[in-house]
């Protein structure tokens, strides 16, 4: 009467772990089929910047003045609120 249900039992944990170790490669593939689609979506967003500004005509010159402006901004941002908290 044991060998049967050992039998069982064992046939019970082969599916289960069969299953389980389907679930899991089923999701290692979404997660790599998600991230596949994240970096599509953002080298689109890169593009698209890139088409702008080239239609724009900013320069590189220009993009790095602005992003010292803002550097020193925020600088000074940071400056005044260390003085009002003192």
């Amino acid at each position: 009467m044991t060998e049967p249900l050992l039998a069982l039992a064992l046939l019970g944990a082969i599916a289960a772990i069969s299953i389980g170790g389907a679930r899991i490669v089923s999701w290692l593939l979404d997660r790599r089929d998600h991230a596949a689609v994240q970096r599509a979506k953002e080298a689109a967003v890169v593009a698209q910047a890139r088409a702008e500004l080239a239609a724009s005509g900013w320069t590189a010159e220009e993009e790095a003045a602005f992003q010292s402006i803002r550097a020193q901004q925020g600088a000074s941002l940071r400056h005044l609120r260390e003085v009002r908290r003192a």
